[in-house]
């Protein structure tokens, strides 16, 4: 395991899943599926991207440890992402199911962040999104999965503040 850095990770991803499921906790539940607009997510949308997303990167991570040549990543019109949000979809989720899920993701995590090396931190491999191409296996962890979190756990509370 890259030592320092990655333990500073899993504190800061763990914070991060304890702060959305305080937030869903307390929050009405029926003001969780509501959109402070049209163009923007509701809470609980804005949770089910959190629990996909990770669990997403998460893979890439790991088949990347695997494969540090494969190619990973993808774009904004991914097929799993777009159904995550989906509202007719996120509408059908009750919230207990989703804190599960986001709690889930914290042993996923440390698991595959175990299995990190120092070494591994300086991975490249192509992506299938332009942006990512290049970025080191440590981009991933994070951008994609830890800092990932924090900003949709402010988010929620920026979309929340719209419509309470």
């Amino acid at each position: 395991m890259a030592t320092a850095a990655m333990n500073e990770n899993i504190k800061v991803f763990k914070q991060g899943i304890s702060d959305i499921v305080e937030v869903l906790n307390k929050t009405d539940e029926s003001v969780l599926y509501v959109k402070p607009s049209e163009k923007e997510w509701s809470a609980m949308q804005i949770a089910a991207h959190v629990v996909e997303a990770v669990d997403f990167w998460v893979d890439d991570l790991e088949a990347l440890l695997i494969v540090p040549d494969g190619k990973w990543g993808r774009n904004h019109e991914h097929v799993h992402r777009l159904v995550a949000v989906k509202e007719s979809v996120v509408d059908q989720l009750k919230r207990e199911d989703v804190i599960e899920d986001l709690q889930n993701l914290v042993p996923k995590v440390e698991a595959a962040l175990s299995k990190v090396k120092e070494e591994d931190l300086d991975i490249k491999a192509p992506s299938y999104n332009p942006n990512f191409d290049g970025k080191p296996l440590s981009f991933l962890i994070d951008h994609l999965i830890v800092q990932h979190v924090v900003g949709h756990h402010d988010q929620i509370l920026r979309h929340l503040a719209k419509v309470q």
